[in-house]
């Protein structure tokens, strides 16, 4: 055991394939310039303010008006009409589980350590919510909490929730936004590329073999 006691780690872009891939196979399906979705979609993760999004990912706008709302600004930025029924299981669909990733996450529980997801959540319907109440000790998932990654309070509550200090816990995520505030707030950080580069780097951190 190293002087680490959890790992901590994201969902979408983490635990399954490339969220950008996804959003880009979207695009292209209905006709969109990928410019217009990502302004659409990601200017809360770029530093700019988007309260659509961020009350979406914080609980306090439902899946459906977000969905009528999104897709009338995907219409007013791109021009193309967009249906709002199931929009958010259509922007992901084609979102996969990294299978090695999760196995990387149970062999860190299996060595000891304690386990967390950390999430910023459009909606819950991407989440295999069973297998994930079965491998993590803790999990904090944004709009079940009504905070947001990069928001320090997000990691304040994983932390507690986990009984640990900051400096105890690893957390790997695909945003570098997110891995400044969680530096920010005393974790260890890994930035996500792919599982190739990421595995080692906890593994190495963890002391896992």
């Amino acid at each position: 055991m190293t002087r680490y006691k959890a790992l901590v780690v994201d969902f979408g872009g983490v635990l399954t394939s490339s969220l950008n891939e996804s959003m880009q196979r979207f695009a292209q399906s209905h006709g969109i310039e990928v410019q217009h979705l990502v302004r659409a979609a990601l200017s809360a993760y770029m530093g700019g303010e988007d309260a659509l999004v961020t009350d979406f990912e914080t609980g306090k706008t439902s899946e459906d008006d977000f969905a009528v709302a999104f897709s009338a600004r995907l219409k007013d930025y791109s021009g193309v009409e967009v249906a709002h029924a199931g929009l958010v299981d259509r922007l992901f669909e084609t979102l996969e589980v990294e299978e090695d990733m999760f196995d990387l996450v149970e062999r860190a529980r299996a060595g000891g350590y304690k386990t967390a997801l950390l999430s910023n959540s459009w909606g819950m319907g991407l989440y295999p919510l069973e297998r994930i109440q079965a491998l993590f000790d803790v999990v904090v998932i944004s709009g079940e909490v009504g905070l947001r990654k990069p928001d320090q309070a997000i990691f304040a509550l994983t932390v507690d929730k986990l009984g640990l200090a900051p400096p105890e816990c690893v957390f790997v995520d695909d945003h570098p936004g997110h891995l400044k505030a969680a530096r920010e707030a005393g974790m260890a950080t890994v930035l996500h590329k792919d599982p190739a580069q990421s595995i080692p780097e906890v593994e190495a951190l963890l002391s896992l073999t």
